[in-house]
């Protein structure tokens, strides 16, 4: 046999055949770069949302930002309602803002208001406000007087209240004629069990976003449940103490996100250092009961926001 015999025949081209393995070569290989992009997005995706929730991240998100939008707002009640959302590029949290009103209890926190996104991107910077938010409330109005003499006057104070019917629910805000150290603070509410502080102001600029403190928020790993029964006229022990607690938390680099809910880092520090109360929100009281701060020389004006018929409460 030769050695040209031992080459096996050469087929005839086809041109439909071959056009066929073409296509199938480039589906193919379409296919597989397809697949290997998808991984790779999905990879890099997961390794961005991986970076975005590292370490402690998301619950100090929600503890510096959360908190600092109660801080900031106090003529709401604020809610979460989702954390946290995660993608490559931010990291989220919901939160329900409701306005405070007078009377009401728990279960009714949650009617009315919005749902707000607080969203922070890649470098943890926030933007706020969102699109809809209104920061002005009641509330909001009469805080923005504490520390002047705006109207009403206690006088007219005492005659809008005697208008009022006594068992009916107030919104108010008690301002002091002077900021009182936690002991006067104390001392003052021990005077005037009946109407008991809500959140106390720790700030006292004028025409500024007024720090707000819920004397109830509590404190970070405290047990969970009801909160203590206090003894009439007794300021909850984590107040001053959970303020301080929380502004001790606060960094350096938080002074950006803070100036964006209108809070300076540095005045948070001072307010907190001081422990000055300013003056503060009462809710759960009947108007009959705002009428005997009137004449205490500590108050400079109690400042109606609300009124309601509580239904839930006998008279």
């Amino acid at each position: 046999m030769t050695e040209q015999e031992d080459i096996p025949p050469i087929p005839d081209f086809n041109l439909g055949r071959t056009k066929w393995a073409i296509r199938r070569g480039v589906a193919r290989t379409a296919v597989t770069a397809a697949v290997i992009l998808l991984v790779g997005v999905l990879l890099l995706n997961l390794g961005a949302q991986w970076i975005q929730r590292r370490g402690d991240r998301e619950e100090r998100m929600v503890n510096v930002l959360g908190t600092a939008l109660e801080v900031a707002n106090p003529g709401y009640r604020i809610y979460p309602v989702t954390c946290c959302d995660a993608t490559a590029f931010s990291l989220s949290f919901a939160v329900r803002f409701t306005p405070l009103r007078a009377g009401g209890d728990a279960s009714n926190y949650f009617s009315g208001g919005a749902v707000f996104t607080v969203s922070q991107n890649q470098f943890g910077r926030v933007e706020w406000p969102p699109p809809g938010f209104v920061r002005e409330t009641p509330l909001f109005t009469a805080l923005d007087s504490v520390g002047t003499d705006a109207p009403p006057s206690k006088a007219d104070t005492r005659r809008i209240l005697d208008r009022l019917p006594e068992s009916m629910s107030a919104l108010a805000v008690v301002d002091f004629a002077k900021p009182l150290g936690e002991s006067e603070f104390s001392a003052f509410v021990r005077r005037h069990p009946t109407v008991l502080p809500e959140t106390a102001i720790y700030d006292g600029r004028i025409g500024g976003t007024p720090i707000g403190w819920r004397l109830d928020t509590p404190l970070p790993n405290a047990p969970q449940g009801d909160a203590p029964e206090l003894a009439p006229g007794e300021l909850p022990g984590n107040g001053l103490a959970g303020f301080r607690h929380w502004v001790g938390s606060l960094r350096d680099h938080d002074a950006v996100n803070l100036d964006k809910l209108g809070l300076g880092l540095k005045l948070l520090r001072k307010s907190a250092a001081d422990g000055l109360a300013y003056a503060y929100v009462t809710r759960h009281n009947r108007v009959g009961d705002l009428r005997a701060l009137i004449d205490d020389p500590l108050v400079r004006a109690v400042r109606v926001a609300d009124v309601a018929y509580d239904l839930t409460t006998p008279n």
